[in-house]
């Protein structure tokens, strides 16, 4: 009697192991990165089997997050101008060029990979899997990894999961004061590098009109209630898109090799009644782009404070393009509030520098209640 496969028990034991490493907010916050990224993904993977022919649609992610594209997720727009304002010009045009060189080095993989039969959910798992391995990779590397090597390591991993071009960036920027070898690593793959599997036999294709059919409802759900927490509103029409491109695919009964082809849709639904948890406070970071002098409007979270510092901390998540590339962003004012922690302000005032740190001159503060949706949207 044949030996079962061992790669699987494998991968299955250090994906156990994985999970268990980290906290469950964590887990379900990896849960809705995975489900932000199948959002988004998921009309470009399916148009792109139901009309193979329009060839120009493979190149159309890169006006998202790039997933699922056929070009590097360092070269979608999110992520050139995330890397820009984060990191300088200078670092934007060399990620854009090596961006460049690989696509060019693995011209011949990709067009055999492009010339074979498309696959969607093959590919939807693969991301799917990829992003939800890739944020539990990080939230271990905010707290269990230290500075060095490793750190440099775990990062360049974390990139080298992410299908998203913008998650690494955004992550890399969060660390680059904290955890500057992590920063390094993030920078040096995410987006430009990609783990590819082995191709194996593939098992004969069998119908995915189900699969297909919980996506179109999933989708529907999401659109009813809104992609708060899950995928930027102004990408809402992707998710619409995307539903209708899954029924006409049920119709048309797209066959799949994948046996994991039901988890697309089970990881949609899970992430749908968990909800999309916000990145940890611990991890919060300065907004980006803001200079001395500049007039701001804030409204964010009081956040708790331990000691009885002179100043307030407004903290406040924010999502460039999907859950994948979420972060805290964490905003001191020049003074201290009389709220509670966990009460909502708003804030205006004028940026300042003080002692080298980012602080708000706030000159007009008003206590409002918690919003409907927590995030910020830039």
């Amino acid at each position: 009697m044949p030996r079962p496969a061992r790669p699987p028990l494998v991968r299955a034991a250090l994906a156990l192991a994985l999970c268990a490493a980290v906290p469950p907010p964590a887990l379900f916050g990896a849960l809705a990165s995975a489900a932000g990224t199948l959002l988004e993904a998921t009309p470009f993977v399916v148009g792109a089997a139901l009309a193979p022919r329009l060839r120009f649609a493979r190149y159309l992610p890169s006006l998202a997050c790039g997933c699922g594209g056929a070009l590097p997720a360092a070269l979608s727009l999110p992520s050139l101008a995330l890397t820009w304002f984060a990191f300088g010009p200078l670092i934007a045009l060399l990620r854009a060029g090596a961006a460049i060189g690989v696509m060019l080095a693995f011209r011949r993989s990709n067009a055999r990979d492009h010339g074979a039969a498309p696959d969607p959910l093959c590919e939807l798992a693969a991301l799917g899997g990829s992003s939800f391995a890739a944020a539990l990779v990080v939230e271990l590397l905010r707290a269990h990894v230290p500075n060095g090597a490793i750190s440099f390591f775990a990062g360049a991993l974390a990139g080298a999961l992410m299908p998203c071009g913008t998650a690494g960036i955004g992550a890399a920027a969060a660390f680059r004061f904290s955890d500057a070898p992590a920063a390094f690593g993030l920078l040096a793959t995410s987006g430009l590098l990609r783990i590819r599997r082995r191709s194996a036999p593939a098992p004969s294709a069998g119908s995915a009109r189900f699969a297909y059919a919980a996506i179109v409802a999933v989708c529907a759900c999401f659109a009813l209630r809104g992609t708060h927490g899950f995928l930027n509103p102004r990408f809402t029409p992707l998710v619409e898109l995307g539903g209708a491109l899954c029924a006409v695919a049920a119709v048309r009964d797209l066959r799949t090799s994948a046996t994991a082809a039901p988890l697309v849709p089970a990881a949609l639904l899970v992430a749908l009644i968990a909800g999309s948890p916000a990145p940890a406070d611990s991890v919060a970071t300065v907004p980006l782009g803001l200079y001395p002098g500049e007039l701001l409007a804030f409204t964010g979270r009081i956040a708790a404070s331990r000691d009885r510092r002179s100043t307030t901390t407004l903290l406040r998540p924010a999502i460039l393009c999907c859950r994948a590339d979420a972060q805290m962003l964490a905003l001191t004012l020049d003074r201290r509030l009389s709220s509670p922690p966990n009460a909502w302000a708003t804030v205006r005032g004028v940026v300042s520098l003080r002692n080298g740190r980012i602080v708000l001159l706030a000159n007009d503060v008003r206590p409002v209640s918690a919003p409907a949706d927590q995030y910020l949207y830039l």
